[in-house]
């Protein structure tokens, strides 16, 4: 039984070792480098349109794994919040608290401590999936983001 295991082993081992499995790289930007051209990007990822005025806080993009995701931090200003809860997340999307939560663990995603507080998810078309979590920071209305690709 060694006797065979061993080639086996030894095979697998050179096919997996030999796989050329391209991934993307792990970005991380804050204040102004997460620029409009990255939030345009987290509206063609998850489908969420942000108002004109919107900032984009904090940017956190996995690329380096199997399965990509996504967490920001987007500030929408007070004109615009009732054009913002027009995005399908809102229309269509499911009443419930954040799960995945892809910024948990970043200092600056603190949904815990939004005021005002409004929790959606919705499963997106070819195995991706949203979160949206939205209140009132310290005055401003902000918006959590999370996104993953499965």
């Amino acid at each position: 039984m060694k006797k065979f295991l061993l080639p086996v082993i030894a095979a697998l081992s050179v096919i997996l070792t030999s796989c050329d499995m391209k991934f993307g790289d792990d970005v991380e930007l804050s204040g102004a480098a997460f620029d409009a051209t990255k939030l345009s990007q987290v509206s063609t990822l998850t489908g969420v349109t942000f108002p004109t005025g919107s900032v984009g806080g904090e940017y956190f993009y996995l690329g380096s794994g199997i399965d990509d995701a996504l967490a920001a931090k987007i500030m929408i200003p007070d004109t615009a919040v009732k054009e913002f809860n027009t995005n399908p997340v809102f229309t269509t999307g499911t009443d419930s608290k954040a799960n995945i939560e892809i910024g948990r663990g970043k200092p600056w995603w603190k949904i815990g401590s939004l005021t005002d507080r409004i929790d959606r998810t919705l499963n997106l078309p070819n195995a991706r999936f949203l979160e949206v979590t939205c209140g009132r920071e310290n005055g401003v209305f902000v918006v959590y983001v999370s996104w993953i690709t499965t």
